[in-house]
């Protein structure tokens, strides 16, 4: 994005008139927001006093754009995505500023059951055999990340993030590259998700639409988006704007999650950046030498530790066969998945964890142990987990590794496509252990 473009957001942004205190919020978030991306062509860094002439403000504000520039590297590696920085209005009211809190904070019961009215290729999909650790399986083209992606848009609940994130996984492209025209493309039909979560009743509609509303610049507006949910008693909604070359506006009187959910992907593992919170988190929690213990007896026993150098936003390995510390990236793609995966319950404690692709990229060989790590860390962090699998081995590695006391804490489902739509094949741990006992049996071939 070129400096004109930029400084034509930031006057855009700092446009309607509020008290001081808000005007001075607005900017200093526009200066964090936008600090790393003003630089020329040649990548030299604009200075305070072209921030100034170019966002038409006093050259006194040079100082404080040189200030937020140099915190823009500690924000990012405590986690803060600069780029959702938006602005207040006049009412207060949040522009793209994450304004989030989550209903249930310590869920003892977590979702009982899942109804998908209307997602993508799903509808009138209900899952009722709900347990601590759901897997999912079937052909190719049956559903199953739709499945995932629909559990997360209900956890979301009517923060319009989690649209946002569906949609870039599912293309795979990166936060910075989201083209809003192509965004706006793929939001076309109205999604209806509901289910059970705590022993409430819990839903979330989004309904994607052409606004009629005279106040809207039409220039560049592309669609609106208006997300309407409920909790048990509590009902919530947000109504969002998208526009070509202009940042998303939102407008809600909160955002508020179901619980804590976490979605992981094979293409997440491009974006190590997302990682950070994650990371963080897990040292927090006391989660992260756990997680290098197991990596260590199981995987690699020379690893000695794993730590983030926020200088480089890399994770850098102190491993006895090596001299210097290694970068993670350095190691299997299994070895960083297994890391990664790992890290994600402490931010998804209480909540929930969706893991699509589960084996992808790691070895039949550590499934098996990775599968009974996995089991232990959804008991202590109290996280649901919902994952799916092309792999029949790593299927019954659930099963055969885990001891049949157990074999309560899971839940087995098969997606099965036919003319009529995608129906679920349910089977609770008991019932999928004795099958698996019984002979060879394939969850995959469900009919």
């Amino acid at each position: 994005m070129i400096k004109s473009e930029i400084f034509k957001r930031i006057k855009r942004a700092l446009v309607s008139e509020a008290p001081p205190h808000q005007r001075s919020a607005k900017i200093h978030l526009q200066m964090i927001k936008y600090a790393d991306k003003l630089v020329d062509a040649a990548g030299k860094k604009a200075t305070g006093k072209e921030f100034c002439e170019g966002a038409g403000l006093p050259e006194v504000w040079g100082v404080e754009f040189n200030k937020m520039r140099n915190l823009v590297p500690y924000l990012k590696a405590a986690g803060l995505d600069v780029s959702r920085l938006g602005a207040l209005d006049d009412n207060g009211k949040l522009h793209g500023v994450e304004q989030k809190a989550v209903f249930s904070a310590g869920a003892d019961k977590h979702f009982s059951s899942i109804d998908v009215a209307s997602y993508r290729g799903l509808s009138g999909l209900r899952v009722e055999k709900l347990s601590n650790i759901n897997i999912f399986a079937g052909v190719n083209n049956s559903g199953k990340t739709s499945l995932l992606e629909a559990i997360y848009l209900l956890c979301k609940q009517n923060d319009f993030n989690g649209i946002v994130d569906v949609v870039r996984y599912r293309g795979k492209i990166s936060e910075d590259r989201i083209a809003s025209k192509w965004f706006a493309d793929q939001l076309t039909d109205t999604i209806s998700v509901g289910g059970v979560f705590d022993g409430k009743p819990s839903r979330v509609e989004i309904k994607p639409f052409d606004e009629e509303n005279s106040g809207i610049d039409r220039s560049n507006y592309l669609k609106s988006v208006a997300i309407s949910t409920q909790f048990g008693e509590h009902k919530l909604k947000s109504l969002n704007r998208i526009y070509q070359g202009s940042d998303r506006e939102t407008q809600a009187d909160t955002i508020k999650l179901l619980a804590n959910v976490v979605y992981s992907s094979p293409f997440f593992l491009n974006e190590p950046q997302h990682y950070t919170a994650f990371y963080r988190r897990s040292v927090q929690s006391k989660l992260l030498p756990k997680v290098i213990r197991f990596i260590r007896d199981k995987i690699v026993p020379t690893i000695r530790d794993v730590r983030l150098v926020d200088e480089f936003q890399r994770f850098l390995v102190d491993d006895a066969s090596f001299e210097n510390a290694m970068d993670l990236a350095s190691y299997g793609e299994g070895q960083q998945r297994i890391f990664f995966i790992s890290l994600l319950f402490a931010s998804a404690q209480n909540g929930v964890l969706l893991i699509d692709e589960f084996e992808n990229a790691i070895h039949a060989d550590l499934v098996e142990e990775f599968s009974k790590f996995i089991h232990t860390l959804a008991a202590e962090f109290n996280v649901q987990v919902f994952l799916t699998s092309h792999s029949k081995e790593c299927i019954d590695s659930f099963v055969e590794n885990i001891p049949e006391s157990s074999i309560d804490d899971f839940a087995f489902h098969a997606l099965v496509r036919s003319d009529e739509g995608v129906a679920v094949r349910e089977f609770d741990g008991n019932e999928f252990y004795k099958l698996v006992d019984a002979g060879d049996v394939d969850l995959r071939r469900a009919r």
